[in-house]
Protein backbone atom coordinates (compact mmCIF):
# COMPACT_ATOMS: atom_id res chain seq x y z
CA UNK A 1 0.00 0.00 0.00
CA UNK A 2 2.98 2.71 0.81
CA UNK A 3 4.46 1.91 -2.47
CA UNK A 4 1.83 3.53 -4.45
CA UNK A 5 2.03 6.68 -2.34
CA UNK A 6 6.06 6.86 -3.72
CA UNK A 7 4.97 7.20 -6.76
CA UNK A 8 3.72 10.70 -6.80
CA UNK A 9 6.88 11.96 -4.50
CA UNK A 10 8.25 12.99 -7.72
CA UNK A 11 5.36 14.64 -9.05
CA UNK A 12 5.19 16.90 -5.93
CA UNK A 13 8.66 17.08 -5.82
CA UNK A 14 9.21 18.71 -9.88
CA UNK A 15 5.43 20.85 -8.38
CA UNK A 16 6.93 22.33 -5.77
CA UNK A 17 9.86 23.15 -7.21
CA UNK A 18 8.01 24.52 -10.39
CA UNK A 19 6.36 26.86 -7.98
CA UNK A 20 10.12 28.03 -5.91
CA UNK A 21 11.16 28.68 -9.18
CA UNK A 22 8.46 30.76 -10.62
CA UNK A 23 8.22 32.94 -7.43
CA UNK A 24 11.74 33.73 -7.88
CA UNK A 25 11.20 35.21 -11.64
CA UNK A 26 7.74 36.66 -10.24
CA UNK A 27 9.36 38.65 -7.71
CA UNK A 28 11.52 39.96 -10.29
CA UNK A 29 9.33 41.06 -13.16
CA UNK A 30 5.89 40.67 -11.86
CA UNK A 31 2.95 39.35 -13.04
CA UNK A 32 0.94 42.05 -14.64
CA UNK A 33 1.49 43.21 -18.73
CA UNK A 34 0.00 44.70 -21.49
CA UNK A 35 -2.86 43.05 -22.75
CA UNK A 36 -3.28 41.38 -19.33
CA UNK A 37 -0.62 38.41 -20.36
CA UNK A 38 0.72 36.82 -16.75
CA UNK A 39 4.17 35.34 -16.24
CA UNK A 40 3.29 31.81 -16.22
CA UNK A 41 1.47 32.37 -19.88
CA UNK A 42 4.31 34.66 -21.17
CA UNK A 43 7.28 31.91 -20.16
CA UNK A 44 5.27 28.62 -20.05
CA UNK A 45 8.01 26.13 -20.00
CA UNK A 46 11.08 28.17 -21.87
CA UNK A 47 13.88 27.49 -20.24
CA UNK A 48 15.31 31.43 -20.63
CA UNK A 49 13.51 34.49 -20.87
CA UNK A 50 14.57 37.89 -22.02
CA UNK A 51 14.33 41.17 -21.06
CA UNK A 52 14.82 44.04 -24.01
CA UNK A 53 14.97 47.57 -22.93
CA UNK A 54 14.45 49.70 -25.91
CA UNK A 55 12.64 53.10 -27.17
CA UNK A 56 11.22 53.86 -30.22
CA UNK A 57 13.01 57.41 -30.64
CA UNK A 58 16.20 55.49 -30.00
CA UNK A 59 17.77 55.21 -33.60
CA UNK A 60 20.12 51.99 -32.64
CA UNK A 61 17.02 50.83 -31.06
CA UNK A 62 15.13 50.53 -34.56
CA UNK A 63 17.79 49.28 -36.25
CA UNK A 64 18.44 46.29 -33.50
CA UNK A 65 14.46 45.41 -33.10
CA UNK A 66 14.26 43.70 -36.72
CA UNK A 67 17.58 42.01 -36.09
CA UNK A 68 15.95 40.83 -32.74
CA UNK A 69 13.01 39.89 -34.29
CA UNK A 70 14.08 38.02 -36.77
CA UNK A 71 16.12 35.82 -34.18
CA UNK A 72 12.96 35.29 -32.08
CA UNK A 73 11.01 33.90 -35.11
CA UNK A 74 14.26 31.32 -35.58
CA UNK A 75 13.63 30.22 -32.52
CA UNK A 76 10.24 30.46 -32.66
CA UNK A 77 10.52 27.88 -35.87
CA UNK A 78 12.91 25.44 -34.30
CA UNK A 79 10.26 24.66 -31.45
CA UNK A 80 12.39 26.70 -29.08
CA UNK A 81 10.90 29.74 -27.53
CA UNK A 82 12.76 32.68 -26.14
CA UNK A 83 9.66 34.70 -24.40
CA UNK A 84 10.74 38.75 -24.21
CA UNK A 85 9.80 41.26 -22.65
CA UNK A 86 10.11 44.50 -23.44
CA UNK A 87 10.82 46.87 -21.38
CA UNK A 88 10.54 50.79 -22.71
CA UNK A 89 12.36 53.70 -22.13
CA UNK A 90 9.53 55.56 -24.41
CA UNK A 91 8.63 59.06 -23.37
CA UNK A 92 5.03 58.58 -24.04
CA UNK A 93 2.41 56.27 -24.13
CA UNK A 94 1.63 56.87 -28.22
CA UNK A 95 5.44 55.93 -29.13
CA UNK A 96 5.28 53.32 -26.92
CA UNK A 97 2.01 51.94 -28.33
CA UNK A 98 3.82 52.23 -32.27
CA UNK A 99 6.56 50.94 -31.59
CA UNK A 100 5.36 47.58 -29.12
CA UNK A 101 2.83 47.19 -32.25
CA UNK A 102 6.29 46.02 -34.18
CA UNK A 103 7.29 43.43 -31.66
CA UNK A 104 5.68 39.74 -31.67
CA UNK A 105 6.45 39.59 -27.76
CA UNK A 106 5.04 41.08 -24.67
CA UNK A 107 6.38 44.03 -22.66
CA UNK A 108 5.88 46.03 -19.22
CA UNK A 109 2.88 48.27 -19.28
CA UNK A 110 3.93 51.63 -20.00
CA UNK A 111 5.88 53.98 -17.22
CA UNK A 112 5.52 50.63 -14.86
CA UNK A 113 8.04 50.96 -12.33
CA UNK A 114 9.42 48.24 -12.50
CA UNK A 115 11.35 48.81 -15.37
CA UNK A 116 13.48 51.44 -14.00
CA UNK A 117 14.69 48.94 -11.16
CA UNK A 118 15.36 46.12 -13.62
CA UNK A 119 17.40 49.29 -14.90
CA UNK A 120 19.64 49.42 -12.55
CA UNK A 121 19.64 45.92 -11.69
CA UNK A 122 21.21 45.07 -14.89
CA UNK A 123 23.13 48.67 -14.89
CA UNK A 124 21.39 49.20 -18.22
CA UNK A 125 24.08 52.11 -19.51
CA UNK A 126 22.49 52.49 -22.91
CA UNK A 127 19.79 50.87 -25.30
CA UNK A 128 19.33 48.68 -27.00
CA UNK A 129 19.98 46.36 -24.17
CA UNK A 130 19.27 42.33 -24.03
CA UNK A 131 19.25 40.92 -20.22
CA UNK A 132 18.64 37.02 -20.41
CA UNK A 133 17.42 35.22 -16.90
CA UNK A 134 17.19 31.56 -16.10
CA UNK A 135 13.11 31.13 -16.42
CA UNK A 136 12.96 28.95 -13.02
CA UNK A 137 15.27 30.83 -11.22
CA UNK A 138 15.54 34.42 -12.14
CA UNK A 139 18.98 34.42 -12.41
CA UNK A 140 20.96 36.10 -14.81
CA UNK A 141 22.54 33.92 -17.63
CA UNK A 142 23.40 36.73 -20.05
CA UNK A 143 23.78 40.56 -19.85
CA UNK A 144 23.96 42.99 -22.91
CA UNK A 145 22.69 39.63 -24.82
CA UNK A 146 22.32 42.10 -27.57
CA UNK A 147 25.83 41.86 -29.05
CA UNK A 148 25.50 38.00 -29.00
CA UNK A 149 21.93 37.84 -31.21
CA UNK A 150 23.48 37.95 -34.40
CA UNK A 151 24.85 34.66 -33.72
CA UNK A 152 21.19 33.00 -33.85
CA UNK A 153 21.12 29.44 -32.70
CA UNK A 154 24.09 29.17 -31.45
CA UNK A 155 23.96 31.92 -28.71
CA UNK A 156 21.05 30.42 -27.02
CA UNK A 157 22.50 27.20 -27.26
CA UNK A 158 25.59 29.20 -25.46
CA UNK A 159 22.83 30.53 -22.69
CA UNK A 160 21.10 27.19 -22.22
Amino acid sequence: VRAKHYLFLPTIIIAITTIIMSTALTSLLGNDFVNGADLASIVGDAPLVGIYFSAQWCVPCRRFTPKLKKFYDILVAQGTPLPIVFASSDQDEDSFASYFAEMPWHAFKFGDDRIEVLNKKYVVSSIPWLVILNAKSGELVMNEADAMVEEGLAAFAKWC
